[in-house]
């Protein structure tokens, strides 16, 4: 049996850090439009270190090893600027910037697509991050839906918690979620109703890296990555006190929500107190009669019944930084309780027996990472990141019977996760610069109650990758990467278990696999330029889709293992045409993803215990499509810009087509800004969805209206936003292609919401 506080105290006992040398620093200023600009943010890329200027626009990063830094500059309502800096032994180096006004939005810097930080246009595949701030300006009631509006991005829905990213029409195990680049220790991706135990307000950033990631990240990224970044473990400030604060308030489920993160710096040492809440209910749909599929009896609804969130958090971290490096620890727990909608309980509750339940989940979460400056001719930095999760989660269906309603516990799981990761940077030799890698990822799963969905278990992971580019000319940089991955699913007898396979179950599967990548970027003319990866990809079968044996009451369905499943192998090809022309960019990406022994799900057309049996089985699959980008700024204060999304899926065995496949997609979005304040009007749109797979139902097409007004102040090195957005503007009874409960209920109604975010 695998002992995880012995494997993190190990890690944490290693001897790492390297003999303290002078301190280094960067200072500058941030200007333009012929004035220092206050609040604008400053990133060190190679340290992954950022913060704001002040009142008269400086900024500065002390600490700093000698070497050379890429600094970035950007502010809404400008150009973004890099700029290269050497830094020598005892330096303070100036890197002062003049940004140009531009009302085209600038590219946010994505942390996790290679091993070091770079803007999205200067990737080998098609990426997009999201900011604190561009949450405010994004739909939706969690962080999942928020993301809803990046090309190549959908939402599963089912109600309001349990909603999960979809990427190019792969979600669950074949996209990782990931918190600061490490696992979450969840299980949402066991079913449908199980949610991902993380809020939107308290997220920094989110990376999302569309195509396979498997070279960094390993297992579960054939279809891409969600990186949340909640910065548990703080970074020193040139500030005493540095933080960010929310409030969010949302009419169609009667939400208040309020999350607020303080930093205090002193020296090289930073100390992080954070705490938040969420309270929700019921989601308000267009009023009307909503029939169930499986009864056919309608009911009378306004809202989505047991659609409630309620959730709590705080953390604590503490970080030292130095011109050796940074080594840090966090700590959070997060506490959720929300329901999963279906059919209420009704007086017709012996032939219409209510599916809604509520499930409770508790996530404890400790993170370390340190960044050192190992200064030698094989390797001139090393970061070590770690996390350990204690994940409880108990799932309470809805009961009825003569004496009323009740709730009893049918499930409890017990999931106790290590991932951990040493990456080694070799210094540039010529034009070659590179990294290696050592991964681990060691999970404990135990589950009882009353219908356990599969046996307790131990999954082990471990991994060796490198990671190498290549600078072939000023305009074309190559990538090639390899990795190897040992995984080990073991299942372990349990006597009290009440499933009687379970109680003696002993059973091992092993996958091992190389994968592999290729890349270039190229600046094809001024203005252009084009990328093209290809990846082979791998995912080992999880002890669920090997093993499961029981009713999942939470979504209402029997779940069956297959115990003789291979792994799942990838092929994934991607290119990227991006273009900036004065005021008007563009960005056109094509796929292709080819998988072999692809898993899934599907409803067998029988039943056990009265419910659908939903079994696990393998086919090849192949999923093609596109997303494209354009925005254009007809005046300097207009942004009009569109994007587009189409994936087709096909099961290549037999010919058909996947099911839960979004359909053709598109956004249109028109915002207007002045100085301190902006305006905006889009439409969603979707087409109908009539290719279907197995157990799926047609979905008419839609097109939602939004709007949205918001104001920023600067004061000092305050900056503040006050939004308002109305959702789905004229009340519209539309349905989401993958939403869980499409065919009993449709997405929100009409909603007021209202943002105030303050950074400092």
């Amino acid at each position: 049996m695998i002992s995880f506080r012995a494997s993190l105290a190990v890690i944490l006992a290693i001897p790492l850090l390297p003999a303290v040398t002078a301190a280094q620093s960067i200072h500058g200023t941030v200007a333009g439009s012929g004035h220092p600009l206050a609040g604008a943010t400053v990133r060190l890329l190679d340290l992954d270190r950022a913060g704001q200027t002040g009142a008269r626009g400086e900024f500065r990063f002390d600490r700093l090893p000698a070497g050379t830094y890429r600094v970035y500059a950007g502010m809404a309502g400008y150009a973004a600027a890099i700029d290269t800096v050497r830094v020598t032994s005892g330096a303070d180096v100036a890197a002062d910037f003049t940004l140009t006004l531009s009302p085209i939005p600038l590219p946010e810097v994505v942390v996790s697509a290679s091993p070091v930080a770079r803007t999205a246009d200067d990737q080998y595949q098609a990426v997009a991050s999201k900011s604190r701030i561009g949450f405010d300006q994004s739909g939706g009631m969690n962080f999942a839906e928020k993301l809803a509006d990046i090309p190549g991005v959908t939402v599963r829905g089912n109600g309001s918690a349990p909603n999960r990213p979809i990427l190019r029409g792969l979600g669950d195990n074949e996209v990782l979620i990931l918190e600061n680049g490490l696992r979450m220790g969840d299980i949402a991706t066991y079913d449908p109703a199980h949610a991902t135990p993380i809020d939107a307000l308290s997220i920094n950033q989110v990376d999302v890296v569309r195509g396979p990631a498997t070279i960094l990240y390993g297992p579960n990224t054939i279809g891409g990555l969600v990186n949340v970044i909640t910065n548990l473990v703080p970074t020193a400030s040139d500030r005493a006190l540095s933080g960010s604060g929310a409030v969010e308030g949302n009419s169609v489920n009667d939400e208040y929500a309020g999350y607020v993160n303080n930093v205090f710096t002193s020296g090289g040492s930073a100390f992080r107190v954070a705490a938040g809440g969420l309270h929700a209910g019921a989601i308000r749909i267009p009023a009307g009669t909503y029939v169930d599929p499986a009864s056919g009896m309608g009911f009378a609804l306004d809202r989505l019944p047991q659609s409630f969130d309620h959730s709590q958090e705080g953390g604590l971290g503490y970080s030292y930084q130095g011109s050796f490096g940074m080594i840090g620890i966090g700590g959070n727990r997060y506490a959720m309780n929300y329901g999963v909608p279906g059919v209420p309980p009704n007086d017709d509750w012996l032939t219409v027996p209510p599916t809604t339940s509520r499930i409770a989940q508790q996530r404890s979460t400790v993170e370390l990472r340190g960044l050192f400056n190992a200064g030698g001719s094989v390797f001139e930095r090393m970061t070590i990141n770690a996390a350990y999760n204690d994940y409880t989660h108990s799932e309470f269906p809805t009961a009825q019977d003569s004496t009323g309603v009740s709730d009893p516990q049918a499930n409890h799981f017990h999931k106790r996760e290590l991932n951990a990761t040493l990456q080694l940077q070799q210094p540039a030799t010529g034009r070659l610069t590179g990294t290696v890698g050592l991964w681990t990822d060691l999970q404990q799963l135990d589950i009882s109650g009353d219908q356990p969905l599969g046996p307790n278990s131990t999954t082990t992971g471990v991994a060796g990758y490198a990671y190498e580019e290549f600078l072939a000319s000023p305009g074309t940089r190559l990538e090639a990467g390899v990795r190897y991955d040992y995984n080990k699913i073991q299942t372990h007898p349990d006597p009290y278990s009440t499933d009687s396979v379970f109680q003696t179950l002993s059973e091992s599967r092993n996958s091992n696999a190389f994968t592999a990548s290729l890349g270039a970027i190229r600046q094809l003319a001024p203005g252009l330029s084009g990328s093209f990866s290809v990846a082979r990809s791998f995912r080992a079968p999880t002890v669920q889709e090997l093993f499961a044996n029981g009713l999942d009451a939470a979504s209402g369905t029997y779940s069956v293992g297959t115990a003789t499943l291979s792994p799942e192998t990838g092929l994934g090809v991607d290119a990227t045409l991006r273009g900036e022309f004065g005021h008007a960019t563009f960005t056109v990406s094509p796929y292709l993803n080819v998988i072999t022994n692809y898993i899934y799900g599907f409803l067998r057309g029988d039943t056990i215990q009265g419910f659908p049996v939903r079994q696990f089985a393998a086919t090849n699959a192949r999923l093609a499509g596109f997303e494209a980008a354009v925005a254009v700024a007809p005046t300097p204060n207009l942004i009009l810009d569109a994007h587009s999304d189409y994936v087709n899926a096909e099961d290549t065995k037999l010919n058909v087509p996947l099911p839960f496949i979004p359909p053709l997609r598109g956004l249109l979005r028109a915002t207007y800004e002045r100085a301190n304040w902006e305006g905006m009007v889009q439409f969603r749109m979707a087409a109908r969805q009539t290719r279907l797979g197995d157990g799926d139902t047609p979905t008419p097409g839609y097109a939602v209206m939004d709007l949205g007004v918001g104001v920023r102040l600067t004061s000092g090195a305050v900056m503040s936003q006050l939004s308002l957005h109305c959702e789905n503007v004229f009340n519209q009874v539309y349905r989401d292609n993958l939403s869980v409960i499409k065919d009993f209920a449709p997405q929100p109604g009409r909603g007021f919401r209202l943002n105030y975010e303050v950074l400092y």
